[in-house]
Order: C-alpha cells, then structure tokens, then sequence
C-alpha cells in the first residue's frame, strides 16, 4: 500500500551540508583577516623602503638598486599572487557579467601603481609605489568582509529546522509502525504522533483529541484542542495525547516546505550605500580610463613619454577608490557596533539603510509585543472549603509541576512565588486529554477528587457564574478547579506586554513611522494603543502581503518577529529583527536581533541609522570631490605620483576617521 523500504537508509545530509557551510564560512573569514595582516605587514614594509628609495636612491643598476628595488617587485607580486585573488576573480566576474563596480577601480589602480612602479625601477627614472598593491589589497579585503553575511548560519538553521520535521512513524500494510524518512511516504498514508512529539506532516486527524502546540505557526499563545476531523499541519507539536493522521502534503508541499524554500532561495541584499558607490563608479570608471589616456597622449605629444607615464599613472593613483572603498565598510562597521550597543545586533550593512528608510514597522503579536510565557494575572479561590487553602494550592501544585504543557508551567510558576508548598502526595493523577488532569488527594481522612482544566470538566454553568461573579480580569484563559465536582479555584492567565512596548508607538509616530500588528492569533487579548492597526487570524502568506503591499508602497516596510510563520514576511519585507528568545531560524534570516528582547531600542535605532546615513552620504560627496579635482591636478602635471599616493593614504586615513568619530557624537534620543 505505501512503498517502504524494510530498513530504511535515509540519511539526512542537510544538517551535515548546512555544518559543513558554516565551517567554510569560519574558515573564509580566518583567511580574510589573514590576507588583511599579510597585507598590511608588507604595506608597511613597502612604504618605509619606497621612502627611503625615493628620497635617497642609490646609483642606477648598483647591486643595492636591484636588491631593493627587486624586493619590492617580488613582494608585490608575492601579495599579488597569494591575497589578490579574491580582488581578481571579482574583476574577472565584473568583465564577464559586462558590468562596471568598484572592484574593477581597484584593480584599475593596483596595476598602475605596480606597472608605473615596475617601468621607474626598470629604467631608473621616475618614483616607486609598490606598497599601494599591499593596500589596495587590504581595504578590499576588509571591506568585502564587513560587507557579507551569515548565510551559512540561516541554512544551518533551516536544515536543523527541516531534519525535526522529516521523519515519521507510518502505519505499513499490515498494521505495524515504522519510523522512516518523509521522502518515502505518500500520501492518504496514516502516520502516528506521540505525546511531545512534532507534527512532521500536513493532514487531518484520524484519531485522538487533544493540546496542539501551534504558537510557531499560528502565533496563538496557547495550546489548541485538536480532534478526529480536525486539520493539523507540520511544524506543530503534541503536547497530552497520541494523535493518528492522514496525510494530504507529504515531503516537499508541505506549508513548512514553503517557508523553508523561501529561507534557502534568499539571497544577500547589499547595503544601499554599497549600490549607490557601485552605480558611481559605473559612471566614474570609465572617465577614469579616459582621463588617464587623455593624460598619456597629451603628454607624449607634448612632452617625454617618462612625463606621460608618469602623470598618466599619476591619475591612476588619485583615484583609487580606497576612500570610497574603505569609508562606507568603516562607517557601516561603527555604526553596526553603535547599534550593538543598543542592544540591538546585525553584520548586515544593509540593515542601517533598512532601519534609517523604513516608514512603516509591523509586529507580530505573541512573542514579540508579548512576553513568549504565559502569567497568572487573577486567583479566586472559594471561602468555602472542605480542605485549608493551602492545602488546596500545595495540591495544585504537586500535580502540575512536572508536566510541560505552558499552562502548567506558569501555574507552577505562580504558586511557588506565592511560596506554596507542592510536597503533597496525591494519588492516581491522571491526565484527561484535551481537558486538563485529575487526581485524588486525602485530606483529615477523606479522599477528595480533583480535577484542574477546562471549564468542560464538570458543570460550566456554575463556571460561567464564577467567571462572571468572582473574577475582575475580563480577559486571559480560565483554569478551573474542581473539588468533588465543584468549582472551588479559578486562574486566570494571560499574556503581558513586554516592557516599553506602550512608549513604541509614540516614539515611532515621533519618527513618522506607522505602526501595525501582524498576528495569527484569531483572538488576540492584549490591551493596545488605539491608534495602533492590528489584523489577527493571519497565515504566513497573508503577512507576506500586507508586506509586500507596503513595500509597493514605497514605505520600506521593517518586521519585528520571533515565531517560523514570521520567516517568509520577513525575507519580503525592507529589513527585519528578531527577538532573541524566538527560534533559530527566525533568528538566523532576521537582519538584526533585539540581544535582551527591549523593543524600545528600536525607535532609537532608527534614529541612529538616519544619522550614519546622513554621514556616509558626506563621505561619498567628500570621496567624488577628493576625486575628480586629485584627477584634474594629476591629468595637468602639477601632481607627481608620489604625491598623488601620498595624498590617497592620507584622503583613505582622513574619510576613514571621519566616519568612526563622527558616530562618537551621534545620540539616539
């Protein structure tokens, strides 16, 4: 009936390709800082004998000539071979894709510094410059590095995601169960699912009832009560009861598969700034190319051909594009530490642009603008008991401090704060699935039943009364308790806003931002600003929309979000956080990530983000200026390459202070 292998042999490589990934990554960037040191070593070294040649030379083709100056040949030739080749095959990339960007600027100035270089040494006339190959290098390398991100990591946590939700106990031909792999069972297939254990399919519900953990997909806080009929699908969990189901989406078209496939499709979004220096140099390259063989030609005609190589290469040099390349990773760096300071942690450039465009934020409700537990905010109990109040409590909660279920971790959470003692002994507790538990307890020698859930456990008018009568919280899930089939406790629980969460919305509003509230939960119950949008009962494809809407909008729409049906809304929208005690595979495609879940760093982040931006825009302005009137003196003869060089490192050092002290006077306010 279902084509099962007898011993199955699937095993699931993901997990181990997704490892090996992040391994790569760490290995990636070992090299990286390496490359840098290297680099920075032999620049050094390069421009102290470069000095020392230039200023003092000594006599042409003399064995001290060619010691020095061959050294310096092999060694840029050495950094050329061994940590240019990252800067290399991005050119090379660059022609093939018929393209212009920044790479092919460096590359444009490393090889007219070395060859200027190489034709002064070998024909003594003229200044060295080797040591620009060695820098070029470095901020190349140290600026493609801030610039990437974590992609290994957002794989790593999908293929750990998806190997949880990929295997299954089916039911074969002959009754037996078996544990195999999703791939080889199809559908109308019957699969079972323990007590604690992950739905990994989508289906319906053949037989058994019970608490369904659904908050991942749902964002509803609590467990749900699932029976025969009902539809369940892959990504929740089994908290109290043994479900049986059949099988409609299998490996592949689940709604989980969905999401996944958006993870794993995403790509790197450079940093805006990052686009608008790429689509400069477009326009800036070739006037470079063009100015210096303008250079060449009118000084060969008009002067020597030392003069045209010189004052050619001169234009080479001023327009290295190290301010350019260098000051808006430098820049994007600092400001990445200032927000981390914040609290707020990304290494995604892109994320600043995000924060300081958005006009729009959407949160998700439970576990973002909640706190992800759930608190007892109301007691009643009945001043007329057969037992000590205490003793009813202590009962309470010797019976519901070992399960797992949420509600029965903030009961026990409850009552040990209210220093009850749970070292009762009951007897035959027994869970009532879908319901809630029961137990016996003998007290002055009388055995009492009790039985703590839902108010269907015994008479629910007389709940209803108490609700009514008794309670003050309108709101929040009722536990009841019943002593000899009466009810004698009620607790209320409810979720709580996270701290700060009320100033959000006037800070955002401060800010010309909108806010809006994405939840799946159908029936959301906490107290928001009025002037607040929410939507509930919402799937993972509708918060895509209402993303994707604000994106056409034109509002650079930001999520905020913890839960797996926020993952698919967030890779749409403009930028994105997590909340750190959401899963990992929200954390690890979100751009950034709230380290002590204070969402009301965000209003002061995006304040922030403005600042830099408005900053890194000046450095740009600055680098084109810097530029064009360096080519200007260069092209005119006035500027010799060794002060065209010296002019560069010093432009680089200045632009690259300005951006890390220029965040130093930025306040978040």
């Amino acid at each position: 009936m279902y084509p099962l292998s007898s011993a199955s042999s699937f095993k699931p490589t993901g997990f181990c390709c997704a490892e090996s990934a992040c391994d790569e990554l760490d290995l990636k960037h070992s090299r990286a800082w390496l490359r840098i040191a290297i680099a920075g070593v032999f620049a050094g070294q390069g421009m102290v004998l470069s000095l020392a040649l230039n200023m003092t030379p000594p006599p042409f083709a003399s064995m001290a000539y060619w010691i020095l100056h061959g050294g310096l040949i092999l060694s840029a030739l050495a950094v050329m071979a061994f940590l240019g080749g990252p800067l290399f095959t991005s050119t090379l990339a660059m022609f093939q894709g018929r393209r212009l960007s920044i790479e092919g600027l460096f590359t444009l100035s490393l090889l007219g510094a070395f060859f200027g270089s190489l034709v002064a040494s070998l024909t003594g006339q003229g200044s060295v410059y080797y040591e620009v190959v060695s820098i070029v290098i470095a901020i190349f390398t140290f600026g493609r590095m801030l610039s990437e991100r974590s992609q290994a990591k957002m794989k790593l946590e999908s293929a750990r995601l998806r190997e949880r939700f990929d295997w299954v106990t089916v039911q074969l031909e002959q009754g037996d169960w078996q544990e195999c792999s999703l791939d080889e069972v199809l559908v109308g297939a019957i699969v079972r699912v323990e007590p604690g254990g992950p739905f990994t399919v989508d289906g319906i519900i053949q037989s058994g009832v019970g608490y369904v953990q659904e908050t991942a997909l749902t964002g509803e806080p609590l467990p749900v009560v699932r029976r025969a009929g009902d539809r369940v699908r892959a990504g929740a969990w089994a908290v109290d009861s043994r479900f049986e189901i059949v099988v409609e989406q299998g490996a592949g078209t689940r709604e989980l598969d969905a999401i996944l496939k958006t993870v794993e499709g995403a790509d790197c979004r450079p940093s805006e700034l990052q686009t608008q220096a790429n689509d400069l140099v477009r326009i800036f390259l070739p006037i470079v190319v063009a100015v210096s063989a303008a250079t060449a030609l009118f000084w060969g005609l008009t002067g020597t051909w030392m003069d045209a190589l010189l004052n050619s290469m001169a234009v080479l040099l001023v327009a290295c594009p190290c301010a350019l390349g260098l000051a808006t990773p430098v820049a994007i760096s600092q400001g990445l530490f200032r927000l981390a300071q914040l609290g707020l942690v990304s290494r995604d450039g892109a994320f600043i642009d995000a924060l300081a465009r958005t006009r729009r934020v959407f949160f998700d409700k439970t576990g973002t603008l909640s706190e992800s537990v759930l608190r007892v905010t109301e007691l009643w109990v009945d001043t007329d008991l057969p037992i000590k109040r205490k003793e009813l409590l202590a009962s309470v909660l010797a019976a519901e401090s070992g399960l797992e279920h949420p509600v029965a971790r903030a009961l026990t959470k409850y009552l040990k704060s209210e220093c009850i003692d749970g070292s009762c002994e009951l007897q035959n507790l027994q869970m009532i699935v879908g319901q809630g538990i029961a137990y016996d307890l003998v007290a002055d020698e009388v055995r009492h039943r009790f039985q703590v859930g839902e108010a269907s456990l015994a008479v629910s008018e007389q709940a209803i009364e108490v609700v009514v009568k008794g309670l003050h919280e309108t709101k929040g899930r009722r536990v009841f308790v019943y002593l000899d089939g009466r009810v004698v406790a009620c607790l209320v629980l409810g979720e709580r806003l996270r701290v700060g969460v009320n100033q959000i919305w006037a800070d955002l509003d401060a800010l010309e931002i909108r806010s809006h509230i994405l939840t799946g939960d159908p029936l959301p119950e906490l107290s928001l600003h009025p002037g607040v949008k929410i939507e509930q009962g919402l799937s993972s494809a509708d918060k895509v929309k209402r993303v994707r809407e604000s994106s056409g909008a034109g509002e650079s729409p930001l999520f905020v979000g913890d839960g797996i049906n926020d993952v698919a809304a967030m890779l749409e929208a403009s930028g994105s956080i997590a909340m750190n005690s959401g899963s990992g595979l929200t954390r690890s495609v979100a751009m950034g990530q709230l380290s002590d879940d204070q969402l009301e760093v965000i209003p002061q982040a995006v304040n922030l983000s403005r600042a830099i931006l408005r900053k890194l825009r000046r450095n740009l302005l600055y680098a084109l200026v810097y530029n064009i009137i360096g080519m200007t003196l260069a092209a005119a003869g006035i500027l010799h390459p060794v002060a065209a060089a010296l002019t560069m490192l010093v432009s680089s050092f200045w632009v690259a202070t300005r951006a890390l002290s220029g965040h130093s006077r930025i306040k978040a306010h």
